[in-house]
């Protein structure tokens, strides 16, 4: 009777994390709202409630994860280039303030786009968004769905025009 028990308890046990791991797995997937994000800044802070209604392109980069940084700096040409049309939140996650502030003035990206999260805020960015396999940013619309992974140029063009 108690090794019933015993492998009852177990087996719920299992079950119940593999629900968890399938919920997490989907938690980033198309046509799921976009997990919530708040980060702090120098004027208070940035959540996504106060981008509703708008596109935001949502981009995580490295210093050391060489296509995450080049893609930031796609993004930002983009938006010049575009301005107004989407909302770029492009999130840092280096160890180092110092080491993302020379990146954004070397690289020229536009600093009121650009935030700097380390510590345990990077780490539960990294959780939420599922960034642990890599870096990556999607394409969120105005009602906080996610509707692009990795978005290329085009496909930004291709979105704002619909």
């Amino acid at each position: 009777m108690k090794k019933t028990l015993i492998l009852t308890v177990i087996l719920a046990g299992i079950i119940a994390c593999a629900f968890w791991l399938a919920d997490g797995q989907y938690r980033t997937s198309l046509g799921r709202t976009a997990p919530c994000l708040w980060l702090p800044t120098d004027s208070g802070a940035i959540n996504f409630e106060q981008k509703r209604g708008h596109y935001v392109l949502l981009n995580f980069w490295c210093s050391t994860d060489a296509p995450s940084r080049e893609a930031a700096n796609i993004y930002t040409a983009w938006l010049r280039q575009h301005p107004g049309t989407v909302d770029l939140v492009s999130v840092n996650l280096d160890d180092s303030q110092p080491l993302f502030d020379q990146i954004v003035r070397q690289d020229r990206l536009i600093p009121d786009t650009q935030y700097h999260a380390d510590g345990d805020m990077a780490r539960a960015i990294i959780n939420s968004y599922q960034l642990d396999q890599g870096l990556g940013s999607m394409l969120i619309d105005p009602n906080g769905k996610i509707i692009a992974h990795n978005p290329t140029t085009e496909a930004l063009d291709e979105a704002i025009e619909n």
